[in-house]
């Protein structure tokens, strides 16, 4: 018979480890720099949103742009404002007034709706307003504090909905309805329910009393009730949700700390050496080929001239990576590795700077020789502006520390799109591409391959170029523009000033419009190529 060891003392302990609760997670996000406000959005609130989710509801030309989206903005950005005097208070005088400033760029973004018809333009522009929005209400200085900033107002929408019905159970709680929030919540809503039930019906009245409001006052159709219940409660959420921001915003100070380990000057060297040296050489190859208009043997310039350009484009981008990636991890303690670092960076730059212009030159080139497209011309902007974006690279590396970088980078992208609004670029792109057509009409060959499709598509920005056509490509060009002005009437709120322009145009043009223009175009290019055959 055998007998067992006892057990020790740490056989006996240690099921109980086993068992032991866990650490407790450290500390998230949400729960150390933003937590939100500590109380529930009360009536005020409640007015603010149902103030934006509204104005959304009655002006929001969701399919094209249009006056209601600045309309939009306005509001939001009122009701806001008030909400903000009565969150933390901004200390800093340079702070508050660039929070004035992105709501300002915002609200020009949001206004380039009201003078082009560019859709893909102005969707971008929304985009950025929506930037330019978060941080307005949120601020932010370093890489890391803008790149929170700009995600803020869209993750407080979500998280403004428990807010408001936290705020909407305590109000309801204490019944209080004798408050001023709560008597102005009310007065609102009644006086929004008599204007849009009698003045639609008075509206349906009267023919005269019809045209003064009917254009202004919704119709009570299904389709109106289907906007009301898809608008109002996005508007009312972005509305809510930067009134969140504004009163307990995130705490980004501190977001950006010093890189724990350094890279030294051979580490630094090597690399960026073996860069400089490459990048020498291809500038060298483009002084020799591309800006002398010169091209390599077996090939044509036009052929030499277009290629390689989206390689560049990405080559500029990794560029930009590896500049940020040596300047955060890079040792600056002594003199020397301060001038090390602006050397090497300062040639990266440079060489990178003329290989931006290479790019930019085979754009314009490109666009030359095949057309311009929407495509090429916004592409070749952001090409120009990454050039840009160097300009800035270098200004920072002077003293090797910029906190004004991440900002000047989204501020400096809004106003190339306000630059290219201010171009009107659906009006330069038929400009240049009829400019083309009458240049080479007379060539059969080049009247055969001529796209007067592509020039159909333009919206109605470019309706004075399109005029300068003759017929019949001058019909051909007009007719989706035409169909969609008459099939897509604008009201008060989708006004638009470059739909109003063309239409005044088109119904002076009358009827000089040929509806056969198209037919009889394809029949000359036929007859064009059957010409440039027999030859």
């Amino acid at each position: 018979m055998t007998t067992e060891a006892p057990e020790t003392e740490a056989e006996v302990q240690k099921p109980a480890q086993l068992f032991a609760p866990l650490p407790p997670p450290p500390p998230r996000f949400m729960e150390t720099r933003w937590s939100g406000p500590s109380y529930g959005g009360g009536p005020a609130a409640w007015g603010a949103a149902l103030a934006g989710g509204i104005a959304t509801a009655v002006a929001l030309p969701l399919t094209k742009p249009g006056l209601g989206w600045l309309l939009i903005g306005i509001v939001i950005a009122a009701a806001v404002a008030h909400a903000a005097r009565f969150g933390e208070k901004l200390e800093n005088r340079a702070d508050r007034a660039a929070r004035i400033g992105w709501t300002l760029l915002a609200l020009a973004l949001l206004s380039v709706g009201v003078f082009l018809n560019a859709y893909w333009l102005f969707y971008i522009c929304v985009l950025g307003a929506i930037g330019c929005a978060s941080l307005a209400v949120a601020g932010g200085h370093s890489v890391r504090a803008v790149i929170v900033a700009g995600a803020a107002l869209p993750l407080a929408t979500l998280r403004s909905i428990p807010w408001l019905a936290k705020g909407a159970t305590a109000w309801q709680r204490t019944r209080d309805k004798t408050t001023t929030g709560g008597r102005t919540l009310w007065a609102i809503v009644v006086t929004i329910v008599l204007v849009v039930v009698f003045g639609a019906l008075l509206s349906s009245a009267d023919a005269a009393f019809s045209k003064i409001v009917g254009n202004i006052l919704p119709d009570l159709s299904a389709d109106t009730f289907r906007r009301a219940l898809l608008y109002t409660p996005i508007g009312m959420l972005v509305t809510a949700g930067a009134i969140f921001i504004v009163l307990a915003p995130p705490k980004l100070t501190g977001l950006e700390q010093p890189a724990r380990r350094t890279i030294g000057r051979i580490e630094l060297m090597l690399p960026l050496g073996a860069l400089i040296v490459m990048f020498g050489g291809f500038v060298a190859l483009q002084f020799r080929y591309l800006f002398r208009q010169e091209a390599p043997e077996g090939s044509t310039f036009a052929e030499y001239a277009v290629s390689g350009f989206w390689q560049l484009v990405v080559v500029t981008l990794l560029t930009l990576l590896v500049i940020a990636c040596a300047s955060r991890w890079s040792a600056k303690e002594t003199a020397q590795d301060r001038l090390v670092v602006r050397v090497m960076l300062g040639a990266v730059v440079v060489l990178s700077l003329i290989i931006v212009a290479s790019a930019a030159f085979r754009m314009w080139l490109y666009m030359d020789d095949l057309g311009w497209t929407r495509e090429r011309l916004f592409f070749g902007a952001v090409e120009l502006y990454l050039g840009f974006v160097f300009l800035l690279v270098a200004l920072a590396g002077i003293q090797l520390k910029a906190p004004w970088f991440p900002r000047a980078i989204i501020a400096s992208f809004a106003g190339l799109l306000l630059a290219i609004a201010a171009v009107n670029p659906e009006a330069y792109i038929a400009e240049r591409n009829i400019a083309r057509f009458e240049d080479r009409k007379d060539d059969p060959s080049y009247l055969k391959t001529f796209d007067l499709g592509y020039l159909q598509f333009q919206t109605s920005d470019a309706i004075d170029e399109l005029m300068t056509l003759e017929e019949p490509y001058r019909s051909c060009a007009l007719r989706r523009i035409i169909a969609q002005l008459d099939t897509q009437p604008d009201t008060w709120y989708s006004w638009n000033e470059s739909r109003w322009h063309a239409r005044k145009v088109i119904e002076d043009y009358g009827s000089r419009y040929r509806p056969d223009a198209c037919a009889e175009w394809h029949k000359i290019r036929e007859s064009s190529g059957s010409s440039s055959t027999s030859r």
